[in-house]
């Protein structure tokens, strides 16, 4: 074979290339979109094991929970950097190390 159509077979052979991969992106994308498989969803932010002094995010009685000095009723204790987990007791915070905050009833 000559080299111009070594280049000219070349050349289809890869624009047949490019025109199937683009009509496949083209099927992909309107193809109705299914559920994503359950290792692929957003892992929730709800907690699997209750930790020691742990109390229930929904029980806003202060029943049980360690007041402080202040003489206000202490809803619980929190850390403020994962605030969605509530703690009957002060003390540190088991996820960052830090000092857990009060939470008063208004």
């Amino acid at each position: 074979m000559k080299t111009t159509q070594i280049l000219v077979l070349a050349t289809f052979l890869m624009a047949a290339a490019a025109c199937s991969k683009q009509e496949n992106t083209e099927a992909s994308s309107q193809a109705p979109k299914a559920e994503m498989p359950a290792m692929e969803k957003p892992m929730e932010a709800k907690p699997t094991v209750m930790l020691p002094n742990e109390i229930d995010p929904k029980d806003m009685s202060g029943n049980n929970v360690e007041q402080d000095a202040s003489g206000k009723k202490v809803l619980y204790w929190e850390d403020p950097m994962v605030p969605d987990r509530h703690f009957s007791k002060s003390g540190q915070s088991p996820f960052m190390d830090m000092k857990l905050y009060p939470r008063y009833a208004e």
